[in-house]
């Protein structure tokens, strides 16, 4: 996807202008990492299979990368993944496949033509009968050589993995260590001061 490619490559710039590291992002404290190439797994068995299986594999792909995100809520950006991925997988299963607005492809400059012919099963042009067509894909990107039709769930995705890698390649914060102030004379639990051989 375009739109999030350019996403993250414009937050690795933004995060290296603000003397952020890529070691660093990848030192980011992440659980249960394992769920994402089971996420990618199931979406990947879902589109080779076909049919109603595509629309299985995205869900069972979206609940892994939920369970993830859930698990990693403490980190920014997780936030707006987990909303854009839902909104897409609500508007997929609700349909069959992602509906696709022939008035954006056309604002777009996208062609149609593999949808009607059948080359591409996980799209569909959208209609009168279409469920939920506000999430479906309606934005037109017209990115010079490569432009697509997005969906307002795809946008929160790139918003969402943005945030993540600008944050993540931020360096940490360096706590200063508090100046050590000069003790008085200790005094005894009576409150009187010590002899001065003790002090």
């Amino acid at each position: 996807m375009s739109v999030v490619l350019l996403s993250l490559l414009t937050a690795v710039l933004v995060g290296w202008a603000r003397g952020g590291s890529l070691e660093r992002l990848g030192a980011l404290p992440l659980r249960s990492r394992r769920l994402l190439a089971y996420a990618f797994g199931a979406q990947l068995a879902g589109v080779l299979v076909g049919g109603p299986f595509h629309a299985l594999g995205l869900v069972a792909s979206v609940a892994c990368v939920a369970v993830f995100l859930q698990r990693n809520r403490g980190v920014r950006g997780t936030g707006l993944l987990a909303t854009g991925l839902l909104l897409n997988a609500l508007v997929v299963v609700a349909n069959g496949a992602m509906p696709v607005s022939t008035a954006a492809a056309a604002r777009a400059g996208v062609s149609t033509a593999p949808i009607t012919t059948g080359a591409d099963p996980r799209h569909e042009l959208a209609d009168a009968s279409t469920r939920l067509p506000w999430l479906s894909d309606v934005v037109p990107v017209p990115l010079p050589g490569r432009p697509e039709v997005v969906s307002p769930g795809d946008v929160l995705v790139a918003a969402g993995a943005a945030q993540l890698v600008v944050v993540g390649m931020a360096p940490g914060t360096v706590r200063r260590a508090r100046p050590v102030r000069p003790r008085g004379r200790q005094r005894t639990r009576s409150g009187a001061p010590p002899p001065p051989g003790d002090a």
